[in-house]
């Protein structure tokens, strides 16, 4: 169970951790009534090789604190609940790519 538990936590951070650097990078500095291009997030994480290192990191991370300290049960609730907004965030991410994939293709 803790193995399930640390990949759980691992990717909590991972998730909130992406959305700080995203904000802090792009988002932060944007000029109201501006937008950003997909390829422009892609950049910052897909396609870069640190972000893919701090995936790795985060979830060894997740799977050295669930082995060593179980937690109590509200902790995981808590980051259930919590983690379901990164996960929002992605869902919502992907379908406008594909909407705008759709409409460039005149498939609307």
């Amino acid at each position: 169970m803790w193995i399930v538990k640390g990949a759980f936590l691992g990717i909590w951070l991972f998730g909130f951790g992406t959305i700080a650097l995203l904000y802090f990078a792009i988002y932060r500095n944007l000029s109201p009534h501006s937008a950003v291009g997909a390829t422009v997030i892609t950049g910052y994480t897909s396609q870069n090789p640190l972000w893919w290192a701090a995936l790795a990191v985060c979830l060894v991370l997740g799977l050295a604190i669930a082995r060593s300290w179980s937690g109590p049960v509200g902790l995981w609730i808590a980051l259930l609940v919590t983690g379901l907004i990164p996960a929002g965030c992605l869902t919502l991410f992907l379908v406008l790519v594909y909407k705008l994939k759709q409409a460039t293709q005149g498939h609307l």
